[in-house]
């Protein structure tokens, strides 16, 4: 089961959120072999974000900036693998960020982010590494403009 709203105001302005509960119904299954669900049943999102946005400084006003933020918080659960890979992962949550210019001239957007902006280290498989912070510079072209 999933749900998700997405609230749009302000003009510039989008606050969205889902959640999701995930459950393997084994209730009427007779294989011996039931696979790995390694799925958390709860999890959800919170993002907020806006678009096109003029920032006036001073009497300069720079137009078309951007951002979107997002906190992930995912509930521990049972992994199962082969016998030495059979595990918890313990709850986690993280915070993500990115923020964009638009160059209306040049039909481009430049886009600057991470994920896991606070480098909080997280188990998402039981037997593999932590994960850390990703940061990422992006170039989008709109080749159909050109």
């Amino acid at each position: 089961f999933s749900v998700g709203a997405n609230y749009y105001f302000k003009k510039y302005y989008m606050v969205n959120v889902n959640y999701s509960w995930n459950k393997l119904n084994k209730l009427t299954v007779d294989d011996p072999i039931i696979p790995a669900f390694n799925t958390p049943e709860h999890k959800f999102n919170v993002g907020f974000g806006g678009r096109n946005i003029p920032v006036t400084l001073g009497e300069k006003t720079i137009r078309n900036l951007g951002f979107n933020t997002n906190f992930k918080w995912v509930q521990g659960f049972q992994f199962e693998g082969s016998p030495q890979f059979t595990g918890f992962v313990p709850t986690y949550w993280l915070f993500d960020g990115q923020i964009n210019k638009k160059v209306e001239k040049i039909h481009t957007t430049f886009k600057l982010g991470a994920s896991n902006v606070l480098n909080k280290q997280a188990l998402q498989v039981f037997g593999g590494p932590y994960v850390g912070r990703m940061a990422y510079f992006q170039v989008l072209v709109e080749l159909d403009k050109l």
